[in-house]
């Protein structure tokens, strides 16, 4: 047989990898496509798929001395619990929160109109007209904007009932169908490896197990990235004694959930809420600790959680999040982080003899 060329090699390694994109883009614009006609299946699916990853290695441990549905049953009274913990301690603070944030709002927005109109703020002086001008709109547009979302809710009270029913509906259904990913999946997985052809078989094995770590590495490091910030938030604010801090700390950990999203979307309201309540000085220095947490999380909370599961750098998950948010809105954000981790495996186990040069994943 002809020995194959280094650069024969290199070609035929960079058109696999041209094909595969190519592949990969017309796929995924047939499943967005199709998925855009079951947005409701979809998102159930979804949050199926991330809980059942996200409970898997508990139940799998439990499981290595009790019965599969026992150590489901466990974990589901652990997370039970969990949440009813959250309920009745969490829930009534933001409640509150909200409340006053609701009834301090008005005053909110006369506060920054006077700010932005005011022509003996050194900082608002020394900005071009045109700035100013913008500025001074922001506030009006924020009450209204607050005044027409509150109409629109009060006229829209039936349908805002039934969209609770549904998500209600919704969080109910992703733990069964978790229950039947769970004692389905070495099925599922064995329906699967029939349509591969036998000598495929190791490789596919291979991939799978990698696709496999990086999706609950990701899954499971995300949500501990946002608990460990959004409690970090709440802390610093209560110690700055900023108003609304579980408020602004629990969105942040929840939109942590999104890589980078939490701390950079609560900074806004936080300093904005500490310069009016007291002053310049106390806005610098939460604003100070906000990025000290930002540099935090992305030099050593999320490197060393999420990053070495999923293979990414800290620059390739930002731009990803950046063309989510272009191509699917939130939802693409959320979901394009494991894209991206996915499309890297895949190319990874293109490339000649990747197996002998690389250590399996961890699971």
């Amino acid at each position: 047989m002809r020995r194959v060329s280094l650069l024969e090699r290199r070609v035929t390694f960079a058109l696999k990898i041209a094909l595969l994109v190519a592949i990969s883009a017309f796929i995924l614009a047939g499943v967005g496509d199709f998925i855009g006609r079951i947005k409701s299946v979809t998102i159930i699916l979804i949050g199926a798929v991330f809980f059942t990853y996200l409970i898997h290695p508990i139940v799998d441990r439990l499981h290595r001395r009790l019965p599969l549905i026992w150590s489901i049953l466990i974990v589901y009274l652990g997370i039970a619990l969990v949440v009813g913990f959250a309920v009745a301690v969490v829930a009534p603070a933001i409640a509150n929160e909200i409340q006053a944030f609701v009834k301090q709002y008005p005053r909110i927005i006369a506060d920054a109109q006077a700010l932005a109109n005011d022509r003996n703020n050194p900082l608002i002086t020394r900005l071009p007209q045109s700035v100013r001008d913008y500025l001074a709109s922001i506030p009006s547009q924020l009450g209204r904007l607050g005044q027409e979302y509150a109409a629109k809710a009060a006229a829209q009270a039936v349908g805002l009932v039934l969209s609770a029913v549904g998500i209600v509906a919704t969080i109910v259904v992703i733990p069964v169908i978790s229950i039947y990913l769970i004692f389905e999946a070495p099925d599922l997985k064995d329906a699967f490896l029939e349509f591969i052809p036998p000598s495929a078989r190791a490789k596919t094995l291979a991939i799978i197990k990698d696709l496999d770590a990086v999706l609950g590495g990701f899954i499971r490091g995300q949500l501990l990235v946002g608990a460990v910030i959004g409690t970090a938030i709440v802390v610093m604010l209560l110690v700055m004694h900023v108003k609304y801090a579980v408020l602004i700390g629990v969105a942040a950990g929840v939109l942590d959930i999104i890589p980078y999203v939490g701390a950079a979307v609560a900074f806004v309201p936080a300093t904005a809420i500490a310069y009016f309540t007291d002053g310049w000085v106390h806005a610098l220095w939460v604003a100070i600790l906000f990025v000290a947490i930002f540099q935090a999380e992305g030099h050593f909370i999320s490197p060393r959680i999420v990053s070495q599961s999923v293979g990414l750098t800290p620059l390739v998950v930002i731009v990803a999040v950046l063309v989510g948010a272009e191509l699917g809105g939130i939802g693409g954000m959320f979901v394009a982080v494991p894209i991206a981790a996915i499309l890297r495996v895949l190319i990874l186990h293109a490339k000649p003899d990747y197996e002998k040069r690389v250590p399996p994943a961890r699971q």
